[in-house]
């Protein structure tokens, strides 16, 4: 594993001890584990109360983010990020789809004359979307949490 994700986990092991009782017991144990085991050993946060003035790694709350979303939010608004998150990528999608859709480039190619195709070059690229490092990390522990359920 990366040490800036080792870091991140440093951070969030600090945050966890900050957190009320209530919300870290719904936080799963192996989850908390996996933290503590993966956490670098040689990194020290600054994690202090109030959390608001702590500067906090981009990953660290990315992680925390995602910790909400799992395990601490209620159902309702876990459907609603679950819905936010789906319309989000249909909307990539969609763009991907018209920018490289090949009908619209043979089109393009057919209305355009020779002259116009040797005088000028357009290069496209091809975007490939693949699932996030930390949504790869979630589904693994998820997975470890939904055998033992």
């Amino acid at each position: 594993m990366k040490e800036i994700y080792r870091e991140a986990f440093v951070e969030i092991s600090e945050i966890f001890k900050l957190m009320p009782n209530i919300m870290l017991d719904k936080i799963p144990n192996k989850f908390k584990q996996i933290i503590e085991n993966e956490k670098s050993t040689t990194y020290t946060s600054n994690i202090k109360e109030p959390l608001e003035q702590c500067i906090l790694k981009e990953e660290t709350i990315i992680v925390l983010s995602l910790i909400y979303r799992d395990f601490l939010c209620d159902k309702e608004e876990k459907a609603r990020f679950r819905y936010r998150d789906a319309q989000k990528i249909k909307e990539v999608e969609d763009k991907l789809r018209e920018k490289y859709n090949s009908d619209n480039i043979f089109k393009n190619r057919n209305n355009n004359s020779v002259e116009k195709n040797v005088n000028t070059v357009e290069e496209t690229s091809i975007t490939v979307i693949e699932k996030k490092w930390y949504k790869k990390l979630f589904s693994i522990i998820k997975k470890l949490f939904k055998k033992d359920e």
